[in-house]
């Protein structure tokens, strides 16, 4: 039989790899399991809601006020770590837990469209 050339040809180096990708996919599914609940401002019309699986991506439109929106999520996440507007859109960061948190506000005639990213955060505090 011919083995594979990416296959460590030494037990040790076998056992090394198994345990390396182990422990990538326990980390990956132990974050994956958790719940992760996102507050969405009341009377808000959800248009997309993508939660089975990190990262966690909800939009809606609200009728809600830029100020009133960014009130809502620093009482939800505490205050914002940082703040960037962009081509009219304003992105909120947040850290909360091991999450990281983008909310995105944009105009679309008389409502805002809010669009909500939590992620696994890239470097632990």
């Amino acid at each position: 039989m011919k083995s594979l050339g990416y296959i460590p040809k030494t037990s040790f180096l076998s056992r090394t790899l198994l345990l390396l990708m182990l422990s990538f996919n326990i980390d990956a599914a132990s974050f994956e399991s958790e719940t992760v609940d996102i507050p969405v401002i009341e009377g808000a019309r959800v248009f997309a809601k993508l939660d089975d699986k990190i990262p966690v991506v909800i939009n809606y439109f609200t009728s809600v006020t830029e100020n009133g929106v960014i009130a809502f999520y620093n009482k939800n996440y505490g205050e914002s770590i940082q703040q960037e507007r962009k081509r009219g859109r304003l992105t909120l960061h947040y850290q909360k837990d091991l999450q990281q948190i983008r909310v995105v506000i944009s105009q679309q005639n008389k409502l805002r469209q809010v669009d909500i990213i939590v992620d696994k955060r890239a470097v632990e505090p």
